[in-house]
């Protein structure tokens, strides 16, 4: 079932590349001034686990992309975490969510952060990842909170635990809000109470800016047939039935965001932004009933 999930080593790759905004969503959840120091994943094996996680209560931060399986990261409550976390109010439970929001922009690769996220508060950390569903591939992370001279600040560690078959979501399975549904969020909000929430709202997505995408500038595309692709060699030519004055398609995350033309910037090529948010038309009959 977890053959499609990334593996930990691309977690730990994803981490270390948004290691700093990833370490602010903790700290600006729990009001702490740690660092965070990701170590090698080692392969889940009961007594180790055990050892680290039985018994201890505290946080499970889930996020599981489109398809079978996920991840969690257990929070030991010995942290410390604040004491509001076992009964949070409305402000902490969504501070919590946006955690699990933003860890799985932060910690999955490209292709894998569309998916449902959660925070949930277990009284046995060891029993919620067994539960969740371990196998020969799940492994362990460590995060390790540090202090700003990179000296251990505490005696637990987080762990980031997967690929695990079944991690749950609790009763409420957040979907990443998707840009029209932020918009309409955003349009829909009027008097105090609504633009203290759209304050809210507009903070949680200045802390996603530190995110990186993947943009892709595609010149054209086509189909060829088998046969054609097993006869390319150097010198061959491929025609595309696209003219040289069409403008250029940029995708971000594989999804078409804009159009433009393409520019000499010095030695290197550049993309001139014509058309933002550029929507494709279906060429007719490309379906039928």
């Amino acid at each position: 079932m977890s053959e499609n999930l990334p593996q930990l080593q691309e977690i730990l790759a994803a981490s270390l590349e948004n290691l700093p905004a990833v370490t602010d969503s903790f700290n600006l959840c729990f009001d702490t001034r740690f660092h965070l120091k990701p170590g090698e994943p080692i392969l889940w094996e009961e007594n180790h686990s055990s050892a680290n996680l039985t018994g201890k209560p505290g946080l499970c931060v889930i996020f599981k992309p489109h398809g079978a399986g996920g991840y969690l990261i257990s929070i030991p409550q010995m942290i410390p975490l604040p004491e509001w976390y076992l009964e949070p109010d409305d402000s902490q439970q969504s501070r919590l969510q946006t955690l699990g929001m933003e860890w799985s922009y932060g910690m999955l690769p490209e292709g894998f952060q569309e998916g449902s996220y959660s925070t949930l508060v277990s009284n046995d950390l060891y029993t919620a990842v067994s539960w969740s569903g371990t196998n020969e591939q799940t492994q362990m992370l460590e995060l390790q909170l540090v202090d700003e001279q990179g000296e251990p600040a505490s005696q637990e560690s987080l762990w980031v635990i997967g690929p695990l078959e079944t991690p749950p979501l609790g009763d409420e399975e957040n979907e990443v809000e998707d840009e029209a549904a932020l918009e309409e969020s955003l349009s829909e909000t009027g008097g105090d109470e609504a633009n203290q929430d759209t304050n809210d709202l507009v903070h949680r997505i200045r802390r996603l800016m530190p995110m990186t995408v993947s943009v892709s500038v595609r010149l054209a595309e086509k189909k060829i047939g088998l046969e054609q692709l097993q006869n390319l060699s150097p010198g061959t030519l491929i025609t595309f039935p696209k003219s040289c004055d069409d403008l250029l398609d940029m995708y971000v995350n594989n999804k078409l965001y804009a159009q433009g033309e393409a520019v000499k910037i010095g030695e290197k090529f550049g993309l001139k932004v014509n058309e933002v948010g550029t929507v494709k038309e279906r060429p007719p009959g490309i379906f039928t009933l």
